[in-house]
């Protein structure tokens, strides 16, 4: 008798933070089951210069999620999240979508402990790197780096978004907030942008929240990779 092959049924959908970029999420690829498709969007402004990034709206990101979960609810019966920062609060948003089986959130930013130090910092990374293109520039960081550091004040705007998205996503986790599916979540103890307070309310709302204690906020230590992978072998269980 022929078998006849079946496409996958099931999907992972991997969602980056803001500045990220789908290369974020590279070390989980190579382990993703046969029996799963993948998919990554790429939010607009992202993956390309800091012009591109400055002309980029919320309402864009959010868009092209709606459209994204739309588009894999029509092909396929489960859709798992794999979801960073930013991506993270898209997926609160919309946890109950039917069509969500489990989500795995990586640094949940609820509360955010911004330091302009640490801003400037990253954009002093970035100028170097564009003086020296051999240097050691995150290929999973979104924008390409640029030497006129002016232009770096017209993200104001999308920052001030993030804030109020962070914002409403809190309202929804303090107003009597419930789920009936598998959500993993992994906070960074060193994380330099998103605040440990986030742990608590999150456990406030009844998730679970693990620590990984030798990561910053898109940087893993080899055990907390490792740790990673397993609790991403969990979520498809």
């Amino acid at each position: 008798m022929e078998h006849l092959q079946t496409k996958p049924q099931k999907v992972i959908l991997f969602l980056h933070g803001i500045l990220g970029h789908p290369n974020q999420f590279q070390d989980f690829y190579p382990v993703i089951p046969n029996d799963y498709e993948k998919h990554t969007i790429l939010l607009n402004g992202h993956g390309g210069s800091v012009d591109d990034f400055s002309k980029a709206k919320m309402q864009d990101w959010q868009n092209q999620v709606d459209f994204t979960l739309t588009e894999l609810s029509q092909k396929y019966s489960e859709i798992f999240i794999v979801a960073h920062s930013m991506g993270t609060l898209f997926t609160l948003q919309r946890i109950n979508n039917p069509k969500i089986k489990a989500a795995l959130l990586l640094a949940v930013p609820l509360k955010i402990k911004f330091k302009i130090k640490s801003f400037f910092a990253k954009i002093k990374s970035m100028i170097d790197y564009q003086r020296n293109p051999s240097g050691s520039f995150n290929p999973c960081y979104g924008i390409e780096p640029d030497l006129r550091f002016w232009k770096y004040l017209k993200w104001i705007p999308n920052f001030r978004s993030l804030f109020k998205e962070i914002r409403k996503t809190n309202k929804i986790m303090r107003n009597d907030f419930t789920v009936d599916k598998k959500v993993i979540i992994l906070q960074s103890a060193n994380d330099e942008l998103v605040s440990l307070k986030t742990k608590q309310i999150l456990e406030n709302a009844g998730l679970q929240v693990n620590l990984l204690k030798n990561s910053s906020h898109n940087q893993y230590g080899s055990s907390d990779l490792k740790h990673l992978l397993v609790s991403f072998a969990e979520l498809l269980s």
